[in-house]
C-alpha cells in the first residue's frame, strides 16, 4: 500500500453535535504531518477515532501499518512501578518474551535519553522526561505510524526541542496535533488544519504558516 493511515469521509457527532464532517486525508508512509486547529476543533476526537477509542457515525479509517500513540497526558500511559515496565508491558502482551519485552524497552528508552532512569516512575520524572518516556513505550513496539496529541503541553522551550529533535530521527510516518505551531514548524513538512468539523487547508507546512490571514481565520493567530 502508498499510505500509512487513510481517513475517508468521516462523521463523528457527540449526540446532536457534529465535532467531524467529511473528513478524509491520506498520509504516506514516512510522512510527518501537522494537524492543527483552534480549541474545540476536534483534533483529540479525530485521533481518537484513528486509535480506535472513538466510533465515528460513518466513514472509513484505515491504518494500514502499526501504531503507537502518545496521549496529552503522559500519566495516562505511565502507570507502573517503573517505566521500563510500562514500556514492556506493552510487547509483552503482543506476545514478547519478558526477556525479551524488557531488552526492547531498555533500548526504546535508552534512544530517547532515559538509560538512567528506567527503574524510575513516571511521577519522578521531569515533565519532558514523561513525554520522552511515553513517547519510547510506544516507539518500543516498532510502529509503522506515530500519533501524538499535543505533545509539547507543559513543556519548556528546551524541553520542546529536544523532543523535536528526537521526532525528526524517526523514520516511521507520523500525525502530530498540537497548538503549537512553532513545534509543527520543526517536526512536519505538511499540515492539515482543522476548523467548524472540517478540514480547511492542507499543505506544505511552511506555505500554510507563512499564510497570516489562513491562521487569522482559523483562529490561529
Amino acid at each position: 500500500m502508498n499510505y500509512a493511515l487513510r481517513v475517508g469521509s468521516l462523521e463523528f457527532r457527540y449526540g446532536a453535535r457534529t465535532v467531524l464532517r467529511n473528513i478524509s486525508f491520506e498520509i504516506a508512509p514516512g510522512e510527518s504531518a501537522g494537524l492543527a486547529g483552534p480549541n474545540g476543533a476536534g483534533k483529540s476526537t479525530l485521533l481518537w477515532c484513528i486509535m480506535g477509542l472513538l466510533r465515528p457515525q460513518s466513514g472509513q479509517v484505515e491504518v494500514a501499518v502499526p501504531f503507537g500513540a502518545v496521549f496529552q497526558n503522559p500519566e495516562d500511559q505511565l502507570f507502573m512501578p517503573s517505566i521500563l515496565e510500562d514500556a514492556a508491558l506493552p510487547l509483552e502482551n503482543r506476545g514478547a518474551t519478558p526477556e525479551e519485552a524488557r531488552s526492547r524497552a531498555f533500548e526504546a528508552l535508552a534512544a530517547a535519553g532515559l538509560d538512567h532512569a528506567v527503574d524510575r516512575p513516571g511521577h519522578a520524572l521531569s515533565a519532558g522526561e514523561r513525554k520522552r518516556a511515553a513517547l519510547a513505550c510506544a516507539l518500543a513496539l516498532s510502529p509503522g505510524l506515530l500519533l501524538l496529541d499535543e505533545p509539547t503541553s507543559e513543556l519548556d522551550p528546551r524541553a520542546s526541542r529536544l523532543l523535536a529533535a528526537h521526532l525528526n530521527r524517526l523514520g516511521c510516518a507520523k500525525l502530530i496535533a498540537s497548538h503549537d505551531l512553532a513545534f509543527l514548524r520543526r517536526t512536519t513538512s505538511r499540515l492539515l488544519i482543522l476548523d467548524e468539523s472540517c478540514i480547511a487547508a492542507d499543505g506544505p507546512t511552511e506555505t500554510l504558516l507563512g499564510d497570516e490571514s489562513l491562521l487569522l481565520r482559523h483562529g490561529l493567530k
